[in-house]
C-alpha cells in the first residue's frame, strides 16, 4: 500500500458566482513507495488539493487515485501520516499527550503507545522533552513533535504540507536534515509539499514539477544523488539549479537557487 498514484486526475472547485474553476487538469505522477516525491508548483495550483485527495478531504472528479495496486474506489483507505505548516498541538497537552492523541486517532492499541512515544520522540531529539507543555517550546521543536507524531503512527505513507515554511531557516535547515535521514533510514512513502527548490533537491528522490492553476505536470525529475546526501553540498546546488531552469519566470512563488 506504500506506492501513491495519481491517474489523470481532476478537480473542480464553485465559485461563489456558481462558475466551475477548474484545479487538477489531468494530473498523472506516482509516488514511490520508500520514496520522497517532492511537488513545486506556484501558490494556488492545487498542491494541497493533491494531498485532501489522498486522506479522503476531497473527492476527485475524474481520473483515479490508487494505493498500492488497487484503486481508492472499494478499498479501505490506509491510515496517513500528516505534518502540517504549523504543528497544530493541542497546548493543554503535553508534548507526550500529543503524540498519543495522533497514536489514538490511528487506533493503535493501547499497549504499543509508550514504546512509540519514546522511540519518535528520541529519533526527533525531543524524548527529553516528553512531559513539557508546547508553550515552553521553540517553533522548531513543536515542529519536531508534529514530525514524530505522523510518524508514530507508522503509517506507510506520510503527507508534508510546506512543513518548514513557519519556522526560521537556520530551523529549517535542521529540520530539513532530520527529515531526510528519517526517511531513508524508516522508509517511508512520503509526498512533499514545497515552494522551495534548494528543500526539494536535497530531500526529494523525485520532482514532480506542477503548472500553475488548473496544475498539470510539466516535468517529473529522477534525483540523480545518492540516498545520503550532504545539506548545502555542491551537488545539492547544482541539482537545484538544474530544477531552477526548468521554472518558468512567470511561475511566481517559489524560491530559486
Amino acid at each position: 500500500m506504500g506506492q501513491l498514484t495519481f491517474d489523470q486526475a481532476v478537480k473542480y472547485y464553485q465559485r461563489e458566482d456558481g462558475e466551475q474553476m477548474l484545479v487538477l487538469d489531468g494530473v498523472s505522477f506516482q509516488a514511490k513507495e520508500s520514496q520522497v516525491t517532492a511537488l513545486i508548483g506556484p501558490s494556488g495550483c492545487g498542491k494541497s488539493t493533491l494531498l485532501n485527495t489522498v486522506v479522503g478531504l476531497e473527492q476527485l472528479d475524474g481520473g483515479s487515485l490508487s494505493f498500492g495496486n488497487g484503486s481508492v474506489d472499494g478499498q479501505e483507505r490506509p491510515y496517513i501520516g500528516y505534518v502540517f505548516q504549523s504543528a497544530r498541538l493541542l497546548p493543554w497537552k503535553t508534548v507526550g499527550d500529543n503524540v498519543r492523541l495522533g497514536l489514538l486517532g490511528a487506533s493503535v492499541p493501547k499497549d504499543y503507545w509508550e514504546r512509540r512515544v519514546h522511540k519518535y520522540l528520541e529519533l526527533v531529539g525531543l524524548v527529553d522533552f516528553v512531559d513539557q507543555y508546547p508553550l515552553y517550546l521553540s517553533g522548531g521543536m513543536q515542529q519536531r513533535v508534529g514530525l514524530a507524531r505522523a510518524l508514530a503512527v507508522e503509517a506507510g505513507i506520510v503527507l508534508m504540507d510546506e512543513p518548514f515554511a513557519s519556522v526560521d531557516e537556520i530551523t529549517a535547515l535542521r529540520l530539513r536534515e532530520t527529515t531526510r535521514h528519517l526517511c531513508v533510514t524508516l522508509e517511508r512513502t512520503v509526498l512533499f509539499v514545497t515552494h522551495n527548490i534548494n528543500e526539494a533537491a536535497y530531500i526529494s528522490d523525485t520532482v514532480v514539477l506542477l503548472s500553475a492553476r488548473p496544475a498539470r505536470v510539466r516535468a517529473v525529475v529522477e534525483n540523480p544523488l545518492p540516498l545520503e546526501r550532504k545539506l548545502g553540498s555542491p551537488e545539492v546546488y547544482q541539482f537545484a539549479n538544474e530544477l531552477g531552469a526548468m521554472v518558468h519566470s512567470d511561475d511566481g512563488g517559489l524560491v530559486v537557487p
